[in-house]
């Protein structure tokens, strides 16, 4: 059924690094993103997908009573192979967080400095067990095993973790080989985490147990991996589980001129300014925060329009199990705003506000707007009628051209294939443009689309 409203959803045009943070950060992250392939949800996202992860163990956000989730996150930036992917992670993730693994290493290092003390004249046997690394951010491979053993020493700190895979498919790779192989251990975990979960593993020499975690996830990958990986099926949610971020297809904007001493410290400060939010985030001490009343509506209102959605029958099962997982993807955004907007302030707010609320809807609907889109296919007939259309339609230096049906079939539908769309299929296509803010669609007798930013693909 075609709709006679454009844009059900927050389209990624409207944020800006100023509604997403508070003004210092915003200033200091936009300068910081300025060369990567970034815009202000992608950057701002990756940023508190690493804050997330640096957060103490029992940080929650509750909308009642009844239903709390730790303020973790798990999210992937999707661009293809040479976007520069990289450089966003090391800017937006590592760095802000260089600090807190320095802190972190030196309490190591002084650990194992005791633990050498305390062995010296001790046999093997007799030893104390050698002090093992808290990890803040962990990058790299790892088994369910290990990081059930990471798991174990961090609840004991109260401490979080990130797990980062700059290419998340390895990870994926993992998780489908150890379900495929009948052991499926990687993948409960993979789930179970993202809800803040405990896990046990019993060996014959030790077991390993611990009740609470608080994990996030970050990675990269790219657009035709993740298509195949899902292949149309989400029948444990663990895909609905992570935010997938389409990044814009755009170059590193480098620059000949050598910096100035005022850009050099301005981007100096910045770079200060990032740490200082993740070092505070870091020491904050674990609490549940609570939604307002004015936020719980929001939250509830906005979720049960996506169940209705998600258990409609003709809901492919990857869409419905993606929707069905809003309400947590709401409150954990929600939750990582109101920290960073209040971790500094000298009068916080003691509640998740309506404004955050709506904020965190928005931006939650806009990720799950681009990966319905995305599901689609990014070369299959309705993605090809759409870059047709709007192309046709975007007049560059000039009043944009309205596309008809009639002027899509004669013009532009040059395959037998395009033109078994038929109507309905250009009615899709146009309706997908204006909800991804490619263009309005009007509607005075024959629906018509015309494009109003220029295309990106």
């Amino acid at each position: 059924m075609r709709s006679n409203t454009v844009g059900v959803v927050a389209m990624r045009d409207q944020f800006t690094f100023g509604s997403l943070l508070p003004a210092d950060l915003a200033d200091a992250v936009e300068l910081i993103q300025q060369p990567l392939p970034t815009d202000p949800l992608s950057a701002v996202g990756t940023l508190l997908c690493g804050y997330s992860g640096l957060l103490k163990l029992g940080t929650k956000v509750a909308s009642d009573h009844q239903y709390a989730v730790p303020i973790n996150m798990y999210w992937a930036n999707v661009g293809p192979s040479g976007l520069a992917k990289t450089p966003v992670k090391q800017k937006l993730i590592d760095d802000p967080a260089a600090m807190v693994r320095r802190l972190h290493k030196i309490n190591h290092e002084q650990a194992l400095e005791r633990w050498s003390q305390q062995c010296e004249g001790l046999k093997g046997k007799d030893r104390p067990p050698r002090p093992r690394p808290r990890l803040p951010h962990a990058g790299g491979d790892y088994s369910a095993e290990g990081l059930g053993l990471q798991l174990e020493l961090h609840e004991a700190d109260g401490l979080g973790l990130l797990l980062i895979r700059d290419e998340i498919a390895g990870l994926l790779r993992t998780l489908d080989s150890d379900k495929r192989s009948g052991r499926g251990t990687g993948e409960a975990q993979f789930l179970e985490l993202f809800d803040g979960g405990g896990g046990t593993s019993i060996r014959v020499e030790e077991t390993r147990h611990y009740e609470r975690s608080h994990v996030s996830l970050y990675g990269n990958i790219q657009p035709e991996i993740l298509r195949r990986h899902i292949n149309g099926d989400d029948a444990s949610g663990k895909w609905a589980r992570i935010l997938f971020n389409q990044l814009p297809v755009q170059p590193l904007v480098l620059r000949y001129e050598d910096p100035s001493d005022q850009e050099r410290q301005a981007y100096k400060q910045a770079q200060e300014t990032l740490t200082d939010y993740a070092l505070k985030l870091h020491q904050r001490a674990a609490e549940t925060t609570e939604l307002s009343l004015g936020a719980r509506r929001l939250l509830l209102d906005a979720f049960h329009r996506h169940q209705r959605t998600a258990l409609a029958p003709d809901t492919p099962q990857v869409i419905s199990a993606m929707l069905g997982k809003t309400s947590g993807h709401y409150l954990r955004f929600s939750g990582i705003l109101h920290l960073v907007a209040n971790v500094k302030s000298s009068s916080p707010e003691p509640q998740v506000t309506e404004e955050t609320m709506q904020t965190a809807i928005n931006v939650i609907d806009t990720l799950i707007q681009e990966t319905r889109l995305f599901h689609n296919g990014p070369e299959d007939l309705g993605k090809q009628l759409m870059k047709k259309v709007h192309q046709h339609s975007w007049n560059e230096g000039a009043v944009a051209v309205r596309v008809t049906w009639q002027v899509a079939k004669e013009k532009l539908c040059t395959t037998t294939a395009l033109r078994k769309l038929g109507a309905s299929g250009f009615y899709s296509a146009i309706e997908a443009l204006a909800e991804k803010g490619f263009g309005i669609i009007n509607n005075d007798g024959a629906a018509t689309y015309t494009a109003t930013k220029p295309p990106t693909w």
